[in-house]
């Protein structure tokens, strides 16, 4: 567990609190961070990823369909899972957001790249590509909580490029091509640099702190977040028929804390944006633990 923890864990925590540093020590907002790693970064990283990915269609198509899986099974737990808290409309729709949608990208390609290698990385990306894919419509829409129509969520939803780097990609690969050289480079190295970026933007919500006045909803949050979503990832694994590394590496981002994007929307909407933010950061914290032990219990079950 303590090897798991120096090699896996520790990196992860070491380039996220560089970032909380720098923007506590600078003043410093996330800005233009967010919109370079949506925007630009990601894309870059799903579409090199996928292009140099040795994954099957066959294994890729049993991820897709375990990661669809534990994300709805996460979404309608939260959903029932915040009728029973006591609060009003806009807390309820902020502990679904910050219960339902884990931070796969920020953290979960990261951890997945350095405790499952480069199968874990190509993984992860297909896994944090389906999350986002449901994650970012049906968030607005429970965000918005009655007042965004679903066609408004879902065109606000395919502003997001990455989206379209998947069909790209995996049409690419069906038919046989590859990028011309002064294409690829700049996509693998601005790829290289999706990881990087992600953990620093992570430090920087950090930075923010957190209010305990809630502790009660935000420990619950964590508590499903965290632990029955890996349970949940398990199952979806199961039935999908995924196995071995491609199983664990579902399982481990599944099981990431409550997603960055969730703060935005939270705020976007004024859906309790402080407990959602606080949510963030408590359930990051707790996850070093969490995290630690999923990834050396996997580690024994092969």
């Amino acid at each position: 567990m303590l090897q798991v923890f120096a090699n896996v864990i520790v990196p992860t925590v070491l380039v996220a609190s560089s970032g909380a540093l720098l923007a506590r020590w600078r003043g410093l907002e996330p800005g233009v961070l967010g919109p370079i790693a949506v925007y630009l970064l990601s894309p870059a990283l799903v579409l090199d990823g996928l292009l140099s990915s040795e994954l099957s269609p066959h294994v890729s198509f049993r991820v897709v369909a375990a990661a669809s899986g534990s994300i709805s099974l996460m979404v309608i737990t939260a959903i029932v899972a915040s009728m029973v808290i006591r609060g009003n409309r806009p807390l309820r729709s902020g502990f679904t957001l910050a219960t339902a949608f884990g931070n796969g990208g920020n953290m979960g390609i990261p951890v997945a790249f350095l405790a499952f290698g480069e199968l874990g990385l190509a993984v992860a990306i297909i896994v944090f590509v389906t999350h986002a894919t449901i994650s970012w419509p049906v968030g607005i829409y429970i965000a918005a909580h009655g007042r965004s129509s679903g066609s408004a969520a879902l065109r606000q939803a395919l502003q997001v490029p990455t989206i379209y780097a998947v069909p790209l990609a995996l049409g690419m690969r069906a038919g046989g091509w590859s990028l011309p050289d002064p294409l690829s480079r700049p996509i693998e190295l601005m790829g290289q640099a999706a990881v990087p970026v992600m953990l620093v933007l992570l430090g920087f919500q950090l930075a923010q702190g957190m209010d305990i006045a809630r502790w009660r909803g935000i420990a619950a949050s964590a508590a499903i977040r965290l632990v029955l979503s890996a349970g949940m990832a398990l199952m979806a694994t199961e039935v999908a028929g995924l196995e071995g590394t491609a199983q664990h590496t579902v399982i481990v981002v599944s099981a990431m804390p409550t997603a960055v994007f969730t703060t935005i929307l939270a705020a976007e909407f004024d859906d309790e944006p402080r407990f959602v933010s606080s949510a963030m950061v408590f359930s990051t914290l707790i996850s070093l633990v969490t995290l630690t032990a999923l990834i050396t219990l996997l580690g024994w079950w092969v």
